[in-house]
């Protein structure tokens, strides 16, 4: 991960606090970050989004709070699958520690040369992004009244290896008394397609114990025009895909019924 202690679980490639780094040299760093774009690049190039997307954000959001504020934000977040969302109050910012004349002058050289590179790479690797939430289509097939409940299904079949993939899916607030959201997701089954359908799936393997609330949660079909790998890259946009769709569906139904009053 990218912070001051070492947690186990998936672990980011560099931590943000590589700047200050012993040596502060700045063809020490050049060759330092170059080797980080091409171990990042490898996974671009197999189509793996995360989490080298949100690594390369923390990265650059942090540079850019260096140039602004002398300060570098770290997360000490444990993330448990590659798809962990990290949010604001996942952030912390620290100091930059204290340097001789000839390291800050290295250090500046260090920050001119690092800050537009990570911005280059972050928009290539936004732009592989792009592509594949563009390819992803989302559609309610069942339950669509119901979509402000925050729980329901959504499933996936993977037309290259006839594979389907059913999540249940619970959206939450991150913490106690935060406006910012997070997504939950559970995989209840990952088999080739079969005869058992939809219904059938949720019914018999769905972790949720109240079976009268089950049959009345929404469903959606996740499509998509391409082939790409399911956890570094297609799940974590059908969560972003489902959560812009969820709140949009919530915001419409709120303003629909103050329309009423």
């Amino acid at each position: 991960m990218v912070g001051k202690k070492k947690n186990k679980g998936i672990e980011f490639i560099m931590e943000t606090n590589w700047l200050f780094e012993k040596p502060i040299d700045k063809e020490h760093k050049e060759y330092k970050l170059l080797g980080y774009f091409q171990k990042v690049g490898e996974k671009l190039d197999k189509m793996e989004l995360y989490p080298w997307f949100i690594e390369l954000s923390l990265h650059l959001a942090s540079l850019q709070t260096l140039i602004k504020d002398k300060k570098y934000l770290y997360t000490n977040k444990k993330f448990n699958t590659v798809d962990d969302e990290l949010l604001v109050k996942d952030l912390k910012i620290e100091q930059i520690p204290e340097m001789n004349q000839e390291e800050i002058q290295e250090f500046i050289s260090i920050l001119k040369f690092s800050a537009p590179k990570m911005m280059e790479y972050f928009n290539i690797a936004k732009s592989v992004w792009s592509v594949v939430f563009d390819s992803i289509d989302i559609k309610i097939k069942k339950n669509k009244k119901n979509i402000p409940t925050n729980k329901g299904y959504f499933f996936y079949n993977e037309i290259k290896t006839n594979n389907l993939y059913v999540w249940e899916y619970n959206v939450i607030p991150a913490s106690t008394k935060s406006i910012e959201k997070k997504t939950l997701v559970n995989l209840i089954y990952s088999e080739p397609k079969g005869k058992l359908t939809i219904p059938k799936i949720i019914n018999t393997l769905s972790q949720w114990s109240d079976e009268v609330e089950k049959p009345t949660l929404p469903v959606f079909e996740m499509k998509c025009s391409d082939i790409f790998p399911i956890n570094e890259t297609l799940l974590p946009l059908f969560k972003r895909k489902l959560i812009s769709y969820v709140n949009q569906e919530t915001y419409e139904k709120e303003k629909n019924v103050k329309n009423l009053n």
